[in-house]
């Protein structure tokens, strides 16, 4: 079964005041909160010279992502 990841902005910057046009967020307003968990894996996963192609890197990072994402919708919050 395939979804669509969740990927709210990472840093939501709130809208203007009194703009009718906008929501509580500006829509696109910087990096989804899944890229921005790619981009850690990322770093680690980079480091490690024999990780693999980039694009096998790449790939793995959005795995990583997608976990985080995973376990944070089912974790219940404190």
């Amino acid at each position: 079964m395939s979804r669509e990841p969740i990927n709210h902005p990472a840093f939501p910057v709130p809208a203007y005041a009194g703009d009718p046009n906008n929501g509580p967020v500006r829509p696109n307003s910087g990096m989804g909160i899944r890229d921005y968990f790619a981009a850690a894996a990322l770093s680690a996963l980079a480091s490690d010279k024999q990780a693999g192609e980039p694009e096998v890197v790449a790939e793995t990072a959005y795995a990583f992502a997608d976990a985080m994402l995973e376990e944070r919708h089912y974790t219940p919050r404190k």
